[in-house]
């Protein structure tokens, strides 16, 4: 009762898992990525040792095609297990078992593997991978928009309950120490996935540094403003530098990762800035 997409963007050297289930809590089982090696998704009837064993396999150098055989070689309930894997250079694999309930299928792409099981319909796996190939933007992104194809097409037709992006990148992680780029749950919602999108979103927001097209020189008049809503905010105390002041109310609000130094400001920091202060009755 599950429908997951495996990918890597080699460029960008990430991979990712993205899953949706009428199941608790699912990204606690199916989605394991490990960053410059690989992902797995493993459902159906999931064996989680697949996941890290899956992904120690790549890590030897293994190719998907081959650690997938290895991995359910001598598997009493093989044919029970829906089991992607991708590795770092884009090369993947998938298994369906003869036992996994209809309309279970996988679809093989470029950078790529689909599978699920308990769909709605036998067009829910393919238009999975149709959006995933038609999608522009970040690896998680394109997840993403394949996760709402298949929730299109009809979905696990049990229905929704929960999902989950996982995108790993060696030194991704938040201050560079480790793979977990992106590691967003919604373990238990009506409308999982795009509540999913929304989490992303925050994310971005928060954790992904701006690129030179967001950030916006700061003249007079806007500097002025800047100042404004950081005093109505109680965030710039009298005599305080205006830049200081906004260096510490970043930091404040988890937003430091979109400091870009003095005489700019990132838009979508100057956005929430001007959003806070409205809803604090500022002008």
């Amino acid at each position: 009762m599950t429908f997951s997409i495996v990918a890597a963007d080699p460029e960008a050297d990430e991979v990712g898992v993205a899953v949706q289930s009428k199941f608790l809590a699912v990204g606690a089982l199916v989605s394991w990525a490990r960053g410059g090696i690989g992902a797995v998704a493993t459902q159906a009837l999931a064996d989680v040792s697949l996941g890290p064993r899956g992904l120690d396999l790549l890590a030897a150098g293994m190719e998907p095609a081959e650690a997938l055989e290895r991995l359910l070689d001598g598997d009493e309930q093989r044919e029970t297990r829906q089991v992607g894997l991708v590795d770092a250079r884009g090369r993947a694999a998938s298994f369906t078992g003869a036992e996994c309930i209809e309309f279970a299928s996988s679809v093989l792409g470029e950078g790529f593997a689909c599978q699920g099981n308990i769909m709605a319909t036998d067009r829910v796996v393919p238009a999975m991978a149709e959006a995933y190939r038609a999608a522009e933007g970040p690896l998680a992104e394109r997840l993403l928009e394949a996760l709402r194809a298949a929730q299109r097409e009809g979905g696990d037709r049990r229905g929704q309950e929960s999902a989950v992006l996982l995108v790993a990148k060696p030194g991704g992680g938040y201050g560079g120490n480790h793979d977990r780029y992106i590691d967003l749950r919604v373990d238990h919602h009506n409308e999982p996935i795009e509540e999913l999108a929304r989490l992303l979103d925050l994310h971005q927001l928060y954790l992904q540094r701006p690129s030179e097209d967001e950030v916006v020189p700061v003249d007079a008049e806007l500097e002025a403003e800047i100042g404004r809503h950081l005093t109505h905010l109680g965030k710039r105390s009298r005599g305080q530098d205006l830049w200081d002041a906004l260096f510490d109310y970043m930091g404040w609000e988890n937003l430091e990762e979109r400091w870009v130094g003095k005489g700019r400001i990132d838009q979508r920091v100057l956005d929430y800035l001007r959003q806070h202060a409205r809803g604090k009755g500022g002008p």
